[in-house]
């Protein structure tokens, strides 16, 4: 009887508590409806059958976009590479002002990329330079890049600190859709993750960086960063190139990257998250393992690699597999009407709305920026090179690098030790120290014989 009372108190608090969630209250609520409103959750729960639901993978790139991170995107993301709507991939790229290049800002812009806000100097985000930040960052895209400023709708903070509720509730004033700061974390591979959702219910989750929103804000959508487990499936990794445990080498990258997409891909085909900054590429086994696992993905003929903004046009949108070819928020057609108004950019320069003055001073701009970053490029090049050579030097383990041996406290050298038969080797040093007379009359013998030639 006991048992059974206590079964029965514990149902009663889980009850109490699910109905307490946010994300079951606004389930609950019949007002909610795309496209205005969607609630949060880890399973889709969309009239449509999991077979019929793409698996949708959308990428991530925070900072400046300067010419090096420009080159790895090019690679990964070029023309060639299309979805089974035979519309090429695209990706999200928050971007900083500060060392960024903004003829690379058009350019991805015009290859079908999202362009979002990551603010002016990337600094700490708060109540005081927020709102400038994020009106500041959204008008220099615009303005420099040749962006839309009604297409520039997703900001995400420096370094993933939020400010409150003045957070969404300024981006939605300055005309942002979304916000892509707030942290989720998975500790097991096989947890679920939230779909992108809007803040009708206030942020329901763990504050991961404080402070997060509590309040309602209609409308506004917030895409959670999602960790990733590293590729021994120990820790958690708030972005691909933060993990305590790195791949170290292609093969281990590649799985690392597979495993994460199969928890998603493999369960409830929520939106796949990847979250990252362009260093992860530095090495080149990390490179080949990601340009590997785009093409794995692209073998697959219901995924769809797109942009933070297209996810929630799908979201407000639920469409089957079966109709995405005519789905038309992720239709291509657009991109020819891009490429004339860059060519009527560059000729006219009349869309950029700047001065003579404006104009020179940019391009002034510009190129210091591209001269400091060959500068930066030429340095990294010098320190990997010397690196290189350490590497493939023997020095250490050559005969000549033991010093001689120490009798008085019988502290072997750390060189010796790598030296194979080294106590042979020092034997001859011994010898060599016993007889200093012998050593000092060849020495004094050669010292005559070089005088006599002089």
């Amino acid at each position: 009887m006991k048992i059974v009372l206590k079964l029965a108190v514990l149902c009663g608090i889980y009850t109490v508590v699910e109905l307490l969630n946010p994300c079951v209250e606004c389930q609950n609520d019949q007002t909610c409806k795309a496209p205005d409103c969607f609630c949060c959750r880890d399973e889709l729960n969309l009239p449509i059958p999991l077979k019929d639901t793409p698996q949708i993978v959308f990428f991530t790139f925070d900072d400046a976009l300067t010419d090096a991170a420009s080159k790895f995107y090019r690679k990964l993301f070029n023309e060639t590479r299309l979805n089974p709507n035979e519309c090429p991939i695209s990706m999200t790229l928050f971007i900083s002002h500060q060392d960024t290049i903004y003829r690379n800002v058009n350019d991805f812009y015009r290859r079908g990329m999202e362009i979002a806000s990551h603010s002016v100097t990337h600094r700490h985000m708060s109540t005081s330079n927020f709102l400038e930040e994020a009106k500041k960052q959204k008008r220099n895209l615009a303005k420099l890049g040749g962006v839309p400023e009604e297409e520039i709708v997703g900001w995400r903070s420096p370094f993933l600190e939020p400010v409150g509720d003045m957070q969404p509730e300024k981006l939605k004033e300055l005309g942002y859709l979304y916000d892509a700061t707030l942290t989720y974390s998975k500790r097991k591979l096989t947890d679920k993750a939230p779909t992108p959702f809007t803040l009708d219910f206030g942020w329901p989750y763990d504050c991961k960086v404080k402070p997060c929103p509590k309040r309602r804000h209609l409308g506004f959508w917030e895409v959670p960063v999602v960790s990733l487990l590293d590729y021994k499936h120990l820790y958690d990794c708030v972005y691909v190139d933060g993990c305590n445990n790195p791949p170290p080498n292609e093969p281990s990258a590649y799985q690392f990257l597979m495993d994460n997409f199969n928890s998603y891909y493999t369960t409830s085909r929520i939106p796949f998250g990847i979250n990252m900054h362009s260093s992860w590429f530095y090495i080149a086994d990390r490179l080949n393992a990601m340009d590997r696992f785009i093409n794995t993905l692209l073998k697959m003929d219901d995924v769809y690699i797109v942009s933070v903004d297209k996810t929630i046009r799908w979201l407000q949108n639920p469409t089957p597999l079966s109709e995405l070819h005519s789905f038309k928020p992720w239709k291509c057609d657009h991109l020819k009407d891009r490429h004339q108004a860059h060519t009527m950019t560059r000729n006219g320069r009349h869309n950029m709305r700047l001065s003579p003055a404006e104009t020179q001073r940019w391009y002034i701009q510009q190129r210091l920026r591209q001269i400091e970053e060959m500068r930066r490029e030429i340095e990294l090049k010098k320190q990997r090179e010397l690196q290189l050579l350490q590497r493939q030097s023997n020095f250490v383990n050559r005969a000549w690098w033991s010093p001689p041996q120490r009798h008085q406290n019988n502290i072997q050298s750390p060189y010796t030790k790598e030296i194979p038969n080294a106590q042979a080797l020092a034997i001859p040093a011994q010898k060599t120290a016993q007889e200093p007379t012998k050593t000092e009359k060849t020495v004094s013998t050669r010292a005559t014989g070089i005088s006599a030639i002089a």
